[in-house]
């Protein structure tokens, strides 16, 4: 592990932390302001523990035997002084490994068993059924017991052909896995369906997760990886064998489950040692491997800056014995710093910006709010200065005034309240479009058309029109809080106008991220629907098995676009009645404060001392909050 992507991963997690610290502070500071906006107190919190639980998740895909272990070896393990993971000849990761770190949980290895496959729990689901793991226990400080516990990662088990071909594990009309068929009727499957393994190395610790995919089988085996797991990676490295190029089976992954899928990927060309021969010269070893760096580009259709070459073998070697010349050899260091320097700075800055997004507008409306409140006191304190001496008749005028601003405020918060009812009544409308109920009568449809099927195209079509309806629902709730928005937002100026509040704001409903969910969804959807391999009958459990994944992430989604129509509710129409509240209690008090000042004259001057005293107060507000910000924005 490279010193700058040592520093750049704890640089990300301290920013990360600090942030969320700031973001904290700012819920605390909101709170304390008489406890007025709950809601955006609640938003706060909610998006601080978003960011100490953010993780920087980079996966390694590739066929087998590319070497992608030995590179996740090379890249973060090579300070044990051995390899972590295994990655001997013929003893390759057989299942999708996930590395990370969980302070709650002890160092261990889970390992989900093969025979769940039968079952219709998602992987989502069935992390959070621990009693269907087997656990080990991991010694971080005994290298040898981590390296044995760690090759249960290798172990297969054979199984008949029969249950493999149910389970998708093992296809006897693919003339390339004919061989694999016993004499006794079993082929060897891998023991394991998944693994995870809790270990608390610094980067780990951190906040990266490394996630280890193997294989093509593996990969059309779990449609989860591809529906899930994979976008949600911030990086994706695709490795390949220099010596072949893309073969067949390396461009049907990359096309079907990674290029269009990662925010950022790029190809690695793997095991570039086997180029190296005494017989040419260095500059012919290179010539030759950066004709095939290029081809790869021109096969990927990737920039040829998006392609590296190395040999994991020898950078895993060369750092363990301090070999300097080997590991420049080895074509390392300009992997890691792609990823040190590219790679999390982009996430980083991504993650910065969506917080400052949410949060600045936030800030600017507490700063508007505070100055609205130092300007009302000193426009109180003026008033009262300027009546100080004066007599009662005079007094009782401007207290007569005051009433009457405040009838006309009555007024037009009465006409509020009005429209405030109508909002609520179209709230519930919005909520229906994404309610529990709806989504599972449009799965309890899409499940039952599957049932009632016998072929594959009628699978298949059930699987579009859930796709489909789920984003006609959120395109539907959209619309509708857009056009609530639109009335509420005149409501809001007729405030503004009339009576000189602060211009209040609220953001739109933007379903877009949940809408494109959907949307990439439909077109993994539309691909597996297409693919010629997913045409036959007996395809019918893996067509089975992608519905079960696709219906998990579609719930997910609307879920969360429900929880964020909850909220914008929330915050289009709460606040602001706090904020009417808020200034018609203001106006009570100047008239009940003047209505005193008329019974005793000799009260003005001990009126005037109170609100020095809060506008002092409020100036100390105001710089906490600018400290805050000052905190966010470094």
């Amino acid at each position: 592990m490279s010193v700058h992507l040592e520093q750049e991963v704890a640089g990300f997690s301290e920013r990360r932390l600090r942030l969320a610290t700031a973001i904290t502070d700012y819920a605390h500071w909101l709170d304390r302001q008489h406890g007025i906006d709950a809601e955006r107190t609640l938003r706060l919190t909610d998006t601080a523990a978003g960011l100490r639980h953010d993780k920087l998740v980079i996966a390694f895909v590739a066929e087998f035997s590319r070497g992608k272990t030995e590179l996740i070896n090379a890249l973060f393990f090579a300070d044990h002084g051995q390899r972590l993971l295994p990655s001997d000849a013929g003893r390759t990761t057989m299942c999708p490994t996930e590395l990370g770190w969980n302070p709650d949980e002890a160092p261990n290895l889970a390992l989900l068993p093969i025979e769940t496959r039968a079952r219709g729990e998602t992987l989502a689901r069935l992390k959070h059924m621990p009693i269907e793991w087997v656990k080990i226990a991991l010694d971080p400080r005994d290298p040898r017991q981590l390296a044995d516990s760690l090759k249960k990662l290798t172990e297969t088990r054979p199984m008949p052909a029969v249950e493999a071909i149910e389970l998708g594990l093992w296809n006897g009309e693919d003339e390339s896995m004919r061989h694999e068929l016993r004499a006794d009727g079993t082929v060897e499957v891998p023991a394991w369906r998944y693994a995870v393994v809790n270990y608390p190395h610094p980067l780990l610790q951190a906040g990266l997760t490394i996630l280890d995919t193997p294989g093509l089988n593996a990969l059309g085996a779990e449609p989860e990886l591809t529906l899930s797991v994979i976008p949600n990676a911030h990086a994706v490295m695709y490795l390949l064998a220099t010596d072949t190029g893309v073969t067949r089976s390396d461009l049907e992954i990359w096309q079907k489950h990674v290029h269009r899928h990662a925010n950022y990927h790029v190809a690695v060309l793997n095991k570039i040692d086997m180029q190296w021969d005494d017989l040419k010269t260095d500059a012919e070893v290179q010539a030759s491997i950066e004709r095939q760096a290029e081809e790869t580009a021109r096969v990927l259709k990737l920039p040829r800056s998006r392609v590296f070459a190395v040999s994991a073998q020898k950078a895993l070697a060369a750092k363990i014995r301090g070999d300097e010349t080997l590991r420049i050899r080895s074509g390392i260091d300009a992997l890691e710093y792609l990823l040190a320097h590219q790679v999390i700075p982009a996430r980083r800055d991504l993650l910065h910006n969506a917080v400052a997004r949410e949060i600045s507008t936030l800030l600017d409306e507490s700063n508007s709010e505070l100055a609205a409140r130092i300007k009302r006191s000193s426009e109180e304190l003026i008033m009262l200065t300027q009546l100080s001496g004066k007599n009662r008749d005079l007094i009782a005028q401007t207290r007569a005034a005051l009433q009457k601003e405040k009838d006309a405020y009555d007024a037009t918060a009465e006409q509020f309240r009005l429209t405030r009812k109508l909002m609520q009544s179209q709230g519930d409308h919005l909520l229906g479009h994404l309610s529990q109920e709806t989504l599972d009568g449009i799965l309890g449809a899409a499940r039952a058309s599957m049932e009632d099927s016998w072929t594959t195209r009628g699978l298949t079509q059930g699987i579009r029109r859930l796709s489909g309806e789920m984003s006609d629902r959120l395109q539907q709730a959209s619309q509708l809080a857009d056009n609530m928005l639109d009335a509420l937002e005149q409501a809001y100026l007729r405030f503004h106008r009339q009576h000189n509040l602060p211009k209040m704001q609220v953001p739109r409903l933007d379903l877009s991220a949940y809408r494109n969910r959907l949307q990439a969804l439909l077109d993994e959807t539309e691909d597996f629907c297409r693919d010629p391999a997913n045409l036959m009958l007996e395809k019918r459990f893996m067509i089975r098995r992608f519905y079960a994944g696709l219906a998990e992430e579609a719930r997910k989604a609307f879920e969360l676009a429900r929880t964020d129509a909850e909220r914008w509710l929330r915050i289009a129409l709460d606040p602001v009645m706090t904020r009417i509240r808020e200034h018609k209690q203001y106006l009570d008090t100047r008239l009940n404060n003047l209505q005193r000042i008329l019974e005793n004259m000799g009260t003005l001057h001990g009126r005037m001392g109170q609100i020095k005293e809060e506008i002092g107060a409020l100036r100390q507000d105001k710089a906490e909050l600018a400290r805050i910000a000052a905190a966010l924005a470094a």
